[in-house]
């Protein structure tokens, strides 16, 4: 028998049935398991019995729970049929004149003794059933990962809802190809190429580059698919949660803009590819990341560089928060674009090709 196994004692779980025990006072612990005599077993038994009836204890409902109805057929929405309380201001949505709830935060409020439901107007249904159907993905998006992720959040007292498809930027500056110069032209260009300053002469011998961009997109062989580019709405993967701060103007038909943008993963899953980051990037285009504390440093975009969380659901190492943010690399191909941002500070060196 190793040492652990001496040190290992029982503890009396009959005293948590007492009545008249103090609030603070420690439970009494029995004999160690390795004492020569016997174990008195009734005392044993007591201690089981009242463990398994602490256990089997139901807290009673409060009075200002909600009352509700699950739907027996998918995706198993929950109809409020008597609302109380303040926590369906900021959850749910209104079906047929009534307010509605999907699985996970119908689960969420069972949980807090928040909501009572019934299905078929008898059965009660238990917080475990909602994982069930979480568990088998009864909507066919909801998991129970997803509802990890959720819960977490509604505890810090956050506001969640299910993330909405955001258009994918479709506006790109298409780079001009440079046309063939004229005879005339290279002439020209042969006479005034010894009288031009340094600063504004061609970098290459042909005259077809006349700045950096245009340099460098003559050296693209390798084909890319960057975030700041258009992807296929259909194609592109979506956010699994909006995460609000909590504020006295938020309003559940007009929620806004979200503080953040959360994508679920598990442990086991391989992380998203650069190309699926990418799809996720092109669809912060134009946002600000303030909310996302702290502020990054040496990102070439600063405030407005696409941010997203992400959150990876353990076995039992609980949920960690990764925050991923675009890099803020600019396409050299887009010419104007460059060039404009380059305007203001112009260089005196030169490069030779």
């Amino acid at each position: 028998m190793s040492d652990a196994e001496d040190d290992e004692v029982w503890i009396d779980y009959s005293q948590l049935l007492g009545k008249k025990s103090k609030k603070n006072q420690a439970l009494k612990r029995g004999e160690k398991t390795n004492v020569p005599h016997q174990l008195d077993q009734q005392q044993l038994a007591r201690s089981r019995q009242a463990l398994f009836e602490c256990i089997a204890q139901k807290v009673p409902t409060p009075k200002n729970a909600s009352v509700g109805q699950l739907s027996a057929s998918p995706p198993y929405h929950t109809t409020i049929t008597k609302s109380k309380g303040t926590h369906l201001h900021s959850m749910g949505f209104s079906h047929q004149g009534a307010i509605t709830l999907f699985p996970e935060e119908a689960a969420f409020l069972i949980a807090r003794n928040a909501l009572t439901v019934t299905q078929h107007d008898a059965d009660p249904t238990h917080f475990e059933d909602y994982c069930q159907l979480m568990c088998e993905c009864c909507d066919g998006w909801i998991t129970f990962d997803k509802y990890q992720v959720y819960a977490y959040l509604k505890r810090l007292g956050y506001i969640v809802m299910r993330s909405k498809k955001l258009p994918v930027t479709t506006k790109q500056t298409a780079a001009k190809e440079p046309s063939m110069p004229s005879m005339f032209k290279l002439l020209f260009d042969t006479i005034t190429h010894w009288i031009q300053p340094l600063q504004s002469r061609p970098l290459v011998w042909d005259y077809r580059c006349t700045n950096y961009p245009q340099m460098y997109s003559t050296l693209q062989i390798i084909p890319s698919t960057p975030w700041y580019k258009p992807f296929y709405t259909s194609l592109c993967p979506a956010f699994d949660w909006d995460v609000y701060k909590p504020r006295p103007g938020w309003k559940k038909k007009d929620p806004g803009e979200p503080d953040f943008r959360v994508v679920v993963k598990n442990v086991h899953e391989a992380m998203p590819t650069l190309y699926e980051q990418n799809q996720f990037f092109s669809q912060l285009i134009g946002t600000c990341n303030i909310n996302y504390k702290p502020a990054l440093k040496h990102t070439a975009l600063g405030l407005l560089a696409p941010t997203f969380v992400m959150a990876l659901v353990g076995d039992a190492e609980g949920i960690t928060f990764l925050r991923l943010t675009g890099d803020g690399v600019e396409d050299v191909s887009n010419v104007e674009a460059f060039s404009q941002k380059r305007a203001a500070g112009k260089t005196a060196g030169r490069s030779i090709v």
